[in-house]
């Protein structure tokens, strides 16, 4: 006799490892500051509490959002502000990296996020995550424009010259 999954699946359902968390800041595809939102356990044990993110969302803590929420919105808005800021030292900023291409200017690989956030760091000291660059698959020599998301609804535009290595 061969089980199968239909069989299995109504004598052990499937844990559903979610918690509620209030948002101390707006995350991208996340949610806004001061929001109520599901995540997953090991996301929210592991990354957004310790880094002070968000909050479980407790009795307590839901009871004491009303209280919380002018702090929050004051972070929220000082995030935004440092965002701008950092927005207007980005924007029309040129970055140039060097890359083996063939005689025709097809590159050798891509360029990709990782690289651009280490140039960002060596040329600007300016730290952007990897996962907040946006670009289209660039395998070819040329200028190209790179967006990187700040914060929330704010990015910033940047040229990338990319050049064959000699």
């Amino acid at each position: 006799m061969r089980l199968r999954e239909q069989d299995i699946l109504p004598f052990y359902p499937i844990q559903e490892n979610n918690m509620q968390i209030i948002l101390l800041e707006t995350l991208t595809k996340l949610g806004k500051a001061g929001e109520v939102v599901s995540v997953k356990d090991g996301f929210a044990k592991n990354f957004l509490i310790p880094q002070k993110k968000a909050i479980i969302a407790n009795k307590k803590n839901l009871n004491d959002l009303n209280s919380k929420i002018s702090q929050i919105n004051e972070n929220n808005m000082k995030k935004i502000s440092e965002a701008n800021e950092l927005k207007a030292n980005l924007d029309g900023k040129e970055i140039n990296i060097k890359m083996e291409a063939n005689e025709d200017g097809n590159l050798y690989g891509n360029i990709g996020p990782r690289q651009i956030s280490d140039k960002l760091i060596n040329d600007f000291s300016i730290d952007i995550e990897p996962g907040n660059i946006v670009l289209d698959n660039i395998s070819a020599i040329g200028s190209h424009d790179v967006t990187l998301r700040i914060y929330d609804d704010i990015s910033a535009t940047l040229k990338l010259e990319v050049t064959k290595k000699i």
